[in-house]
């Protein structure tokens, strides 16, 4: 395998075509969110093998019937990519197929492979936006706003930690993405991010923090 430079991304970019639309991936070989490609041959490849540092996994786009690739990948993963997932605090190795045609199990039978979760996307369409009332000690701040910039506000750390994990700088988030955090009288509670940009679509990742009571904590939202 051969791992192709930023500049080189670009390249692995028709291998989306026919797939699920992973905007983690896309927005990788956009250039906008930081990851590594690796490919079968730097020029025209037919299979590509992903990271995504936002989702800390990996996707395999392309041909699935690329035997004299594929043939491989297995020992890559343990030579190259285990090594490289340890350099960064992580035991375990995540993967998912851009489209339905990726046997995974027969790709790593040497290895226990478990499907905790699965993912599920809703797209919308044409909707009409509705204005809620909202008490008077919360409200929302824009985050490339010079009143977010500049205000000290309690909790702050939490935004950041979370923009940090899907961008390669804050600059790069304020250049591409977008997004609001939720302040009660002056301690963030929550935010509503771009976490992956495409020439298309933005991923968008919601996180809300819990709330101090007399009693300690409690969640922010309950539902009964």
């Amino acid at each position: 395998m051969f791992e192709l430079s930023r500049d080189q991304f670009y390249k692995a970019a028709p291998l989306l075509d026919y797939g699920h639309p992973h905007p983690e991936v896309q927005s990788i070989l956009e250039n906008n969110n930081p990851g590594w490609v690796f490919v079968d041959q730097p020029d025209a490849p037919r299979t590509a093998f992903v990271w995504s540092k936002g989702m800390q996994g990996h996707y395999l786009i392309g041909d699935e019937t690329n035997e004299a690739c594929l043939s491989g990948l297995d020992a890559f993963v343990t030579t190259t990519i285990a090594p490289r997932m340890k350099d960064r605090g992580m035991n375990y190795f995540e993967i998912s197929g851009h489209h339905d045609n990726w046997n995974l199990h027969s790709l790593f039978a040497s290895r226990e492979l478990q499907q905790p979760w699965d993912q599920i996307v809703y797209e919308t369409a044409c909707f009409e936006a509705h204005t809620m009332d909202t008490p008077d000690n919360l409200r929302v701040v824009n985050l490339r706003s010079q009143e977010w910039k500049l205000n000290e506000y309690d909790n702050k750390n939490f935004v950041y930690d979370h923009i940090h994990q899907f961008w390669e700088t804050e600059e790069a988030f304020d250049e591409k993405g977008y997004g609001y955090a939720a302040i009660e009288n002056s301690e963030v509670i929550g935010v509503c991010y771009s976490s992956f940009v495409t020439k298309q679509r933005h991923a968008v990742g919601v996180e809300t923090l819990p709330r101090r009571s007399t009693e300690g904590w409690e969640p922010l939202w309950q539902v009964e």
